[in-house]
């Protein structure tokens, strides 16, 4: 069993227009990097992105590109991207998507490029594991949930399938200023192709969590301050997901996390 702990910055800028420009920087702080339920790097580990993107109406379009640094010493046989020795940088993806929403529910499609810049002499994950997934995914909100279904491909170096369903559930809020909820949520994944990934087809693992959120600050009347925190656990079911190094193996996984967000824009009020 693993405990992490996860800080987490973003910052959201829109532009107040019929149709909205935005702009994101996000930095993450993790004690484990997991992916489609496999855990690829554990240790400290910092995940800074950039995203931007144009809104018009219920149509949204927008990109961006994500790193993966390691931050500790790696040891032989423990979990790294970049390999044994001094940390770095172990992965930059680079994704795209369209997003339209028709009343409470949201269709998405997107492309995401994976490019490994580890060392594979020293057990590392190199470019020529490169590859590129396209998605779709159907999310709906309620007064109550929000759910989602996601389907990822492999088009480039594995040419698979991967299926991802989670939900969102609040189960406590506080409607008066500072707005406070505690919400639980949820996913679980099912390899249907991607034989390289996984060691079989079906469900890969389950995670459940409880969290946090209380929007605190009010900027000025152009944004909000929003602070989160955690606890999530992962019982993973493919012998993919469950390793942890050479030679280790973890039927489940723990981490908490603690994040905090600063929106700004017209559409602020409207985020939770």
């Amino acid at each position: 069993m693993r405990f992490g702990w996860t800080p987490v910055t973003a910052l959201l800028v829109a532009v107040p227009a019929h149709a909205q420009l935005s702009a994101r920087a996000d930095a993450t702080v993790t004690g484990r990097y997991v992916w489609h339920g496999i855990s690829r790097a554990a240790g400290l580990l910092a995940q800074p992105s950039l995203a931007a993107g144009f809104r018009l109406h219920g149509l949204s379009l927008d990109g961006g590109a994500v790193l993966h640094y390691e931050l500790d010493h790696v040891a032989p046989g423990e979990l790294s991207e970049v390999g044994t020795g001094n940390g770095g940088l172990g992965e930059a993806d680079f994704w795209g998507r369209a997003a339209l929403d028709v009343g409470p529910a949201r269709l998405q499609a997107g492309v995401v490029r994976y490019t490994f810049q580890g060392d594979p002499a020293r057990g590392g994950l190199g470019p020529a594991l490169n590859t590129t997934e396209v998605y779709a995914a159907l999310s709906t909100t309620t007064q109550y949930t929000r759910k989602s279904l996601e389907a990822w491909w492999d088009v480039d170096r594995i040419h698979g399938g991967f299926l991802r369903g989670s939900f969102d559930l609040p189960i406590l809020g506080w409607p008066f200023p500072p707005f406070a909820f505690l919400f639980i949520d949820g996913e679980a994944g099912l390899n249907i192709g991607q034989r390289a990934n996984f060691d079989h087809r079906g469900v890969t693992h389950a995670a459940l969590g409880v969290g946090a959120e209380l929007r605190a600050g009010h900027l000025g009347g152009i944004g909000w301050a929003t602070f989160a925190g955690g606890l999530r656990t992962q019982l993973n079911l493919d012998d993919a997901t469950r390793f942890s190094g050479v030679g280790k193996s973890r039927d489940v996984v723990v981490w908490l996390w603690t994040g905090v967000t600063i929106v700004l824009g017209r559409d602020a009020r409207e985020v939770r």
